[in-house]
């Protein structure tokens, strides 16, 4: 379905560096055994939605914190404690999500664990969300905060688009988001 690799969209859009930053995030990781994921806007290009972000979300477990600040300072990405993230050298954000916390404020949905091949896909050699996994957490994090909710349920629309999905497709999704993605489904095909 995907007509554009991630990595040639990047590069296309002059933000190999962010690419870049993923490809040597997850070898960071996995050289140390870590369980992870990319997921937000990364994500939704690697299953098809030909967009650019400035940062790179990944999901770990939190008994990994220790072990995902040893790795990625090892390789002299600094942790900003102001902003809560890491930064690389040539200024990409690296930011982390927890496995098993609210995927939105207030939100029932929460993020699966990276270890559960259930939830994970192998896409252009990089552990990404799954599809249902990212619409889940796109719509619950549109859901809980009021000023991501465009981008992230255009994202959504996007990938359904892309994927031509249809309201069957819910059934995958956290039964708290269920309704919000057959609306999208609706306006997609309009």
């Amino acid at each position: 379905m995907r007509s554009m690799t991630a990595k040639r969209t990047f590069q296309m859009l002059e933000n190999q560096t962010l690419w870049e930053t993923a490809a040597r995030v997850h070898d960071l990781l996995a050289e140390q055994g870590i369980a992870h994921a990319i997921a937000g806007g990364v994500a939704v290009c690697l299953h098809g939605y030909q967009r650019n972000t400035v940062d790179l979300d990944m999901l770990v477990r939190p008994d990994d914190t220790s072990a995902v600040r040893s790795a990625l300072e090892s390789d002299g990405i600094a942790w900003n404690d102001a902003d809560k993230q890491f930064c690389t050298s040539s200024g990409v954000a690296v930011q982390f999500l927890m496995a098993g916390e609210s995927e939105g404020p207030g939100q029932p949905a929460v993020f699966p664990d990276p270890a559960d091949a259930r939830f994970v896909s192998q896409i252009e050699g990089l552990p990404v969300l799954s599809l249902p996994a990212l619409i889940q957490a796109k719509l619950a994090c549109g859901l809980g905060n009021l000023r991501r909710t465009h981008k992230d349920f255009a994202d959504v629309v996007e990938l359904i688009a892309v994927h031509r999905l249809n309201k069957s497709f819910a059934r995958f999704l956290h039964k708290s988001v269920r309704p919000e993605f057959r609306e999208l489904v609706r306006h997609a095909k309009g």
